[in-house]
């Protein structure tokens, strides 16, 4: 009976000393893991420290990016308005020139009878015509200084004197000679007609 309960002890004992051993070693693996949780939140810590400047930089650079996307929307709209600005100006200018072009082209079609005038042949007849003015321009000016060139100067003074009373010029002249015109036509007493009496 004693020895039955020796041997119960001595399994209580040893199955005492497995838990003791089961439950050390659980402790120190407990502060093992406790050990390297600590490390690992220092590092943890470490890093968060580290992550802010560049949490910073970051939203430092994203804000600037925003800006710059802003800023590029903007300038691709005001370059598309410019763009399209531009084309319709150079559409307007191409038609304004085609139209001109096309009256030009036009005004040179009605221009080409003319082109015979810048001929050699055209040109000798322009000198000849010329040539001919300015003669004429002479023989007008001789005509005004002396409209009766033929004449002589006694002739010209009958001339004068008639032109200046033509009927007291007939009237002197047909007491002369003795010689009366008829009274139709002594208002029509003229070079003319005087020279035709005198010819009569």
């Amino acid at each position: 009976m004693a020895s039955e309960r020796l041997d119960m002890a001595i399994k209580n004992f040893q199955h005492m000393n497995q838990m003791v051993e089961r439950y050390t070693r659980l402790c120190r693996a407990y502060v093992q893991l406790s050990e390297r949780f600590h490390q690992l939140d220092v590092e943890h810590m470490k890093l968060k420290g580290q992550m802010v400047p560049l949490i910073k930089v970051a939203q430092t650079y994203k804000s600037r990016l925003e800006t710059l996307e802003a800023e590029k929307a903007s300038l691709q709209g005001s370059l598309q308005q410019q763009t399209q600005q531009y084309q319709n100006e150079l559409q307007n200018l191409t038609k304004i020139y085609e139209e001109k072009l096309q009256a030009l082209e036009h005004r040179v079609e009605e221009l080409k009878p003319l082109e015979t005038l810048m001929s050699s042949e055209a040109f000798q007849h322009l000198v000849e015509a010329e040539d001919q003015i300015e003669l004429d321009e002479a023989t007008f000016q001789e005509m005004d200084e002396d409209s009766s060139p033929d004449l002589t100067p006694e002739e010209k003074d009958l001339i004068k004197t008639f032109q200046e009373n033509p009927e007291k010029f007939l009237a002197a002249s047909a007491d002369t000679n003795g010689y009366h015109p008829p009274a139709s036509l002594e208002h029509e007493a003229g070079p003319e007609n005087f020279l035709t009496y005198e010819l009569g």
